[in-house]
Parts: structure tokens; sequence; C-alpha cells
């Protein structure tokens, strides 16, 4: 069983998510539902929740200023917004839980079940700095990836490429290390897009084009600062060059 706390200063919405809780997660237990970040403060000290389900925009303090009165967060957060699709990224991206308002049943199971295979083991304080960092510059800087032994927090300038390894990912770093990531090749390109400078040239790799230092002459392979040589294959060669192109003039 796992303790929760409700933040939200919405009446309708701390109603149907406190439904939807009771309903559908039996292994949340409600301590408090709160309308506002003051009472939010005092009801964690008395409870000391597992996980407290907080609303970003709410008048006087905002979710985010919530952690501000904390010197040590011990409890995990997953947060209830209506933000952009940049914003949306930048939560998963942080490894942030999310529930995109109006809250959907499916969305709010899977958090929740998430949330029970990483608490007590989910470096929060670290992954909500990376959140905010990313927000506040409005542009993805910086990325959590999951390894066997836990999380690392890498920053995306310091990332050459990536290599498809089945089930897996192995993460080429500028500093000479490699990674291996618990994501295959897909899902870290659904976070790592060409919009942060990244580009899928083979099924088998995804490349950081800031770190292209040269194209061959027949455009079969990019050369890495590092030296390596990544195949660019005939299907992905047009939109490649395109790319860089378009890239190039921006």
């Amino acid at each position: 069983m796992l303790s929760a706390i409700i933040v939200d200063d919405e009446g309708k919405a701390r109603r149907i998510l406190e439904s939807f809780l009771i309903e559908y997660c039996p292994q949340i237990q409600i301590m408090a539902i709160v309308e506002d970040v003051p009472r939010a403060v005092k009801a964690i000290q008395k409870f000391k929740p597992d996980v407290v389900f907080l609303d970003i925009e709410m008048p006087g303090y905002n979710g985010f200023q919530l952690l501000d009165f904390f010197d040590e967060i011990d409890f995990e957060i997953i947060f209830a917004t209506a933000y952009s699709e940049f914003a949306l990224k930048a939560f998963q991206v942080s490894a942030i839980d999310y529930l995109l308002k109006p809250i959907q049943i499916d969305q709010l199971v899977a958090a929740v079940q998430k949330l029970e295979k990483i608490h007590g083991n989910s470096l929060i304080r670290q992954r909500l700095q990376t959140l905010q960092q990313n927000l506040e510059e409005y542009k993805i800087k910086k990325i959590v990836l999951p390894l066997s032994e836990g999380s690392l927090f890498v920053e995306l300038k310091d990332i050459l490429y990536l290599k498809a390894e089945g089930s897996y990912a192995s993460i080429y770093l500028k500093d000479g290390s490699k990674l291996m990531v618990s994501k295959n090749l897909r899902e870290c390109e659904d976070q790592l897009t060409p919009e942060e400078g990244f580009f899928r040239t083979h099924r088998s790799f995804l490349v950081n084009t800031a770190h292209i230092k040269n194209i061959s002459n027949d455009t079969t392979e990019a050369i890495m600062t590092n030296q390596a040589n990544i195949i660019i294959t005939r299907e992905r060669k047009i939109d490649f060059l395109n790319y860089m192109k378009h890239k190039q003039l921006a």
C-alpha cells in the first residue's frame, strides 16, 4: 500500500482524481486532499506520503514551488498538467510522471504501476532539477538514462550516437565512455528527435548531428568527431541531406 496526498486548487479535479484512485488504484491510500501549497506542506509533514499528486498551475504558489519548502524530498511526485507538447516531452526525458488533464484512467493506472516499481530508488530531487532546467530554457538540455544499476543524468551535447543492441541501446559519449540503457532504439528515438538534433541514419544508429565531422562523398557514412563511421542507408539519404541542409540554414 502506498500513501498519497492530492494537491489541486480545482474542486472538481480533486474529486475526479480521488474517485479514480479509489476505484482503479486500490494500492493507493489517500491520506489528505488539499487545495494549495501551504496546506500541502503541512499535510506532507504530517502524513509523510509515498507520493504527491500535484497540480502545477495554482494561485499563490505553483506546484514546483512546493519543493522549495523541503530540504529533502523523500516522496515521489506525479504532476497533473495541461502543459504544451514541448513541456510534456520535458517531463518524459526527465523521467517525471505526469497526468495530462483531463485525466484518463489508463494513464493514471500506468503512472501508479510505474510508481510501484521505482518507489524507494527514484533520485527524485535530481530528476526534478533536470525537469526544471529543461522547462526554464524551453529546450531539452538533459535526459535521464535508465541503467541496470539506477539512472544517469546526461546532457544531450555529450551524446555522440546511439546503437541498437536488441531490446537495449548503447550510448556513446563525448568522453569516450559507453553506456547500455534499458530502452530499445525506437524508445530512445521518441525522446531524441530531429528537434533535439538527432537523426536515425540506419535501423541500428541514431546520431547526434552536432557531432558529425564529415560525410562520405557517396553519402553512405557519417564520420563522427570520435572518428566512428556511422552508416547512412540509401532509404534515409535524401531525408538526411535535407535535414542537414535545413539545420545549416537555421
